[in-house]
């Protein structure tokens, strides 16, 4: 077709006549109009506009075809979409946990699908990889920066999609990416002073709200004896206990760096376990007598904490509060390593060996002191508390 010359009979091109009988012409592709074309067909203004905005809808719809069969079909190699899966088959990301590894697909499948500029249609997915720098790497950082926490563990997961690496002649793995660009970027790093630490005012406030026999007090004194986490919480059980041991392998890092814990049952502990019929393998069970799963039993420990009116409490607060008070009843480093199982240099200098664990275990136990909580959960030297029995010469 002759590009000079252009006749009202070419494709795409819209005709429309106002009322008061003026010709207007467009360019319209697909449905979409591109822009209002020169008044008079036969002129070369028109046949360059006319070519131009054909270019322009033709090259649009090429852009949008070639994303659409990439995402589709194999990976194009040296763009960002073949590095993912590159990552997805290493061995750093096998190794990880099922559970791990379903979300950090999730992170992964919503960078790739990321436009490179808002509204567009060119993805993220077929970037080349020398393209992919630090400063497209900020970007896609802060297209999640109304949740800061959600924009750095893309780059945590960006980081380590760098680092993916590929056999070499001589043996040793390369990096496939010579320079890690995630590096180059900062994190949020959000600053909060973390989980609240639960006080124990506030412990009275959410006994006296639920009741000591209730369901949540047991999920509570559970927690404040034990300080173990909630996926801990979710499986612990009558099996896992020994006479007056609790013996349990902790659920984070099981696969990775798993760890086993025996820890002493508080003689309060004790008795609250007793005041419940157990009617399945854990001591904790949904409504229908169901064992909980980690995020059913998270979401409902944050629910008893808002029916309290503490919706800042979690149970996360109740290990710190446990942590708290031991190191003011002057717990060492060895005996809270051997009650929460710690072990890297952050929380204490001396790894605790795992013959020695138990024993610092029930030393630190013998150690839990929260204060005037007796008052409200009864020592077992004692009767059983009532309401009745709850001081109230405190305002909560």
């Amino acid at each position: 077709m002759n590009e000079d010359v252009a006749t009202i009979d070419q494709p795409y091109i819209e005709r429309n006549v106002s009322r008061h009988g003026t010709i207007r012409y467009y360019f319209r592709f697909e449905g979409k109009r591109f822009g209002r074309l020169p008044d008079d067909p036969a002129s070369e203004e028109f046949s360059k506009e006319y070519w131009r905005l054909r270019r322009q809808a033709e090259g649009e719809q090429e852009e949008q075809a070639q994303a659409k069969d990439d995402l589709s079909g194999p990976p194009r190699p040296g763009t960002f979409r073949w590095l993912c899966v590159e990552y997805l088959r290493s061995d750093p990301f096998q190794h990880l946990d099922k559970t791990t590894q379903a979300k950090r697909r999730a992170i992964i499948d919503s960078m790739l699908l990321e436009p490179l500029k808002p509204g567009g249609s060119r993805l993220f997915a077929n970037m080349p990889l020398p393209a992919l720098d630090a400063a497209n790497i900020q970007v896609l950082r802060d297209r999640k920066a109304a949740t800061p926490f959600a924009a750095d563990e893309r780059l945590k997961v960006l980081r380590q999609i760098f680092e993916t690496t590929k056999p070499a002649h001589s043996g040793k793995p390369e990096k496939i990416v010579p320079i890690n660009a995630a590096a180059q970027v900062r994190p949020f790093r959000v600053k909060t002073d973390g989980h609240h630490t639960i006080t124990d005012d506030e412990i009275a406030k959410f006994v006296r709200h639920h009741g000591t026999r209730s369901k949540a007090v047991l999920a509570l004194v559970i927690l404040m004896y034990t300080g173990m986490r909630v996926s801990d919480l979710a499986a612990i059980g009558p099996q896992h206990r020994r006479g007056d041991r609790l013996i349990f392998r902790v659920f984070k890092n099981r696969n990775r760096s798993p760890v086993t814990l025996e820890v002493e049952i508080h003689p309060i502990l004790d008795m609250v376990l007793g005041w419940h019929k157990v009617p399945a393998m854990t001591y904790l069970v949904t409504d229908y007598g169901k064992r909980f799963s980690i995020k059913g039993l998270s979401q409902r420990v944050s629910e008893w904490f808002n029916q309290a009116g503490l919706p800042h409490c979690t149970a996360h607060s109740v290990r710190k509060g446990l942590a708290t008070t031991l190191a003011e009843s002057e717990a060492t480093d060895s005996m809270l390593d051997g009650l929460f199982g710690w072990k890297d240099g952050k929380t204490s200098k001396i790894y605790t060996a795992r013959k020695q664990q138990a024993k610092l275990a029930r030393q630190a136990v013998s150690r839990i002191d929260w204060g005037e909580i007796g008052n409200i959960l009864p020592h077992p030297d004692q009767g059983v508390a009532s309401h009745a029995d709850f001081p109230k010469k405190k305002a909560l």
